[in-house]
Protein backbone atom coordinates (compact mmCIF):
# COMPACT_ATOMS: atom_id res chain seq x y z
CA UNK A 1 0.00 0.00 0.00
CA UNK A 2 3.00 2.31 0.67
CA UNK A 3 4.12 1.85 -2.74
CA UNK A 4 0.84 2.67 -3.86
CA UNK A 5 1.05 5.96 -2.57
CA UNK A 6 5.15 7.08 -4.17
CA UNK A 7 3.37 6.61 -7.30
CA UNK A 8 0.69 9.05 -6.98
CA UNK A 9 1.82 12.85 -7.52
CA UNK A 10 1.36 15.19 -4.37
CA UNK A 11 -1.48 17.50 -4.84
CA UNK A 12 -1.80 21.24 -3.84
CA UNK A 13 -3.21 21.79 -0.29
CA UNK A 14 -4.58 25.14 -1.69
CA UNK A 15 -8.39 25.75 -1.55
CA UNK A 16 -10.79 26.34 -5.34
CA UNK A 17 -13.02 29.37 -4.99
CA UNK A 18 -15.78 26.90 -4.62
CA UNK A 19 -14.48 25.74 -1.30
CA UNK A 20 -13.07 22.46 -2.86
CA UNK A 21 -9.61 21.66 -2.54
CA UNK A 22 -7.40 21.91 -5.54
CA UNK A 23 -6.56 18.22 -7.02
CA UNK A 24 -4.06 19.54 -9.16
CA UNK A 25 -0.32 18.22 -9.19
CA UNK A 26 2.33 19.95 -7.13
CA UNK A 27 5.28 22.33 -8.92
CA UNK A 28 8.89 21.23 -7.94
CA UNK A 29 9.05 20.51 -4.14
CA UNK A 30 6.79 22.82 -2.93
CA UNK A 31 2.93 22.29 -1.67
CA UNK A 32 1.04 24.20 -4.42
CA UNK A 33 0.29 23.77 -8.34
CA UNK A 34 1.25 26.29 -10.87
CA UNK A 35 -2.33 28.34 -10.42
CA UNK A 36 -1.68 28.57 -6.44
CA UNK A 37 1.50 28.93 -5.93
CA UNK A 38 2.34 32.80 -4.96
CA UNK A 39 6.38 32.47 -6.49
CA UNK A 40 4.62 31.49 -9.63
CA UNK A 41 3.02 34.85 -9.88
CA UNK A 42 4.43 36.96 -12.19
CA UNK A 43 4.58 34.35 -14.76
CA UNK A 44 1.00 33.65 -14.51
CA UNK A 45 0.65 37.25 -15.17
CA UNK A 46 2.88 37.59 -18.22
CA UNK A 47 1.57 33.89 -19.50
CA UNK A 48 -1.87 35.49 -19.59
CA UNK A 49 -1.01 38.68 -21.19
CA UNK A 50 0.73 36.71 -23.69
CA UNK A 51 -1.86 34.52 -23.89
CA UNK A 52 -4.72 37.07 -24.52
CA UNK A 53 -2.04 39.30 -26.84
CA UNK A 54 -2.68 36.62 -28.94
CA UNK A 55 -6.18 35.60 -28.72
CA UNK A 56 -6.78 39.10 -29.91
CA UNK A 57 -9.31 39.55 -32.85
CA UNK A 58 -6.49 41.99 -34.49
CA UNK A 59 -3.73 39.09 -33.94
CA UNK A 60 -6.07 35.76 -35.47
CA UNK A 61 -6.89 38.19 -38.22
CA UNK A 62 -3.32 39.18 -39.25
CA UNK A 63 -1.87 35.92 -38.92
CA UNK A 64 -4.70 34.99 -41.64
CA UNK A 65 -4.05 37.49 -43.67
CA UNK A 66 -1.51 37.10 -46.95
CA UNK A 67 2.46 38.47 -45.72
CA UNK A 68 1.94 41.18 -48.69
CA UNK A 69 -1.10 42.80 -47.13
CA UNK A 70 0.09 42.68 -43.71
CA UNK A 71 2.12 46.07 -43.52
CA UNK A 72 -1.07 47.90 -45.15
CA UNK A 73 -3.23 46.40 -41.81
CA UNK A 74 -0.23 48.26 -39.96
CA UNK A 75 -0.77 51.22 -42.09
CA UNK A 76 -4.59 50.90 -41.33
CA UNK A 77 -3.96 50.61 -37.71
CA UNK A 78 -1.71 53.21 -37.36
CA UNK A 79 -3.79 55.49 -39.34
CA UNK A 80 -6.91 55.00 -37.06
CA UNK A 81 -4.87 55.37 -33.91
CA UNK A 82 -3.71 58.73 -35.22
CA UNK A 83 -7.08 59.68 -36.76
CA UNK A 84 -8.30 58.86 -32.64
CA UNK A 85 -5.80 60.96 -30.89
CA UNK A 86 -6.04 64.10 -33.30
CA UNK A 87 -2.55 63.30 -34.29
CA UNK A 88 -4.03 62.55 -38.32
CA UNK A 89 -6.29 64.56 -40.15
CA UNK A 90 -9.59 63.09 -40.52
CA UNK A 91 -9.14 63.80 -44.75
CA UNK A 92 -5.98 62.20 -44.47
CA UNK A 93 -6.99 58.78 -42.20
CA UNK A 94 -9.62 58.89 -45.51
CA UNK A 95 -7.09 59.28 -48.68
CA UNK A 96 -5.25 56.24 -46.80
CA UNK A 97 -7.91 54.16 -46.24
CA UNK A 98 -8.79 54.64 -50.12
CA UNK A 99 -5.49 53.78 -51.25
CA UNK A 100 -5.65 50.95 -49.09
CA UNK A 101 -8.87 49.82 -50.32
CA UNK A 102 -7.35 50.05 -53.88
CA UNK A 103 -4.49 47.86 -52.82
CA UNK A 104 -6.16 45.28 -51.76
CA UNK A 105 -8.53 44.97 -54.81
CA UNK A 106 -5.14 44.87 -57.19
CA UNK A 107 -3.51 42.17 -55.00
CA UNK A 108 -7.35 40.38 -55.00
CA UNK A 109 -7.71 40.45 -58.56
CA UNK A 110 -4.23 39.51 -59.40
CA UNK A 111 -4.80 36.37 -56.90
CA UNK A 112 -8.09 35.78 -58.70
CA UNK A 113 -6.75 35.95 -62.00
CA UNK A 114 -3.70 33.16 -61.03
CA UNK A 115 -6.42 31.02 -59.52
CA UNK A 116 -8.45 30.85 -62.59
CA UNK A 117 -5.04 30.64 -64.92
CA UNK A 118 -4.11 27.37 -62.67
CA UNK A 119 -7.77 26.34 -62.99
CA UNK A 120 -7.57 26.68 -66.65
CA UNK A 121 -4.06 24.50 -67.35
CA UNK A 122 -5.86 21.50 -65.06
CA UNK A 123 -8.66 21.45 -66.94
CA UNK A 124 -7.04 21.88 -70.42
CA UNK A 125 -6.58 18.54 -71.95
CA UNK A 126 -3.20 16.81 -71.92
CA UNK A 127 -1.19 16.76 -75.59
CA UNK A 128 -2.07 13.04 -77.31
CA UNK A 129 -5.37 12.93 -75.34
CA UNK A 130 -8.57 13.62 -77.03
CA UNK A 131 -11.51 15.70 -75.89
CA UNK A 132 -14.57 13.87 -75.24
Amino acid sequence: MAEANRSEPKRCVATRKDGARCAAPVMGGGDRCYAHDPAQAAARDQARRKGGTNSATAARAEKLLPTVLRPVLVALLQTLQGARTGAIDARRATAVASVARAIVAVYTAGTLEERVQQLEAATRPQEGQRQA
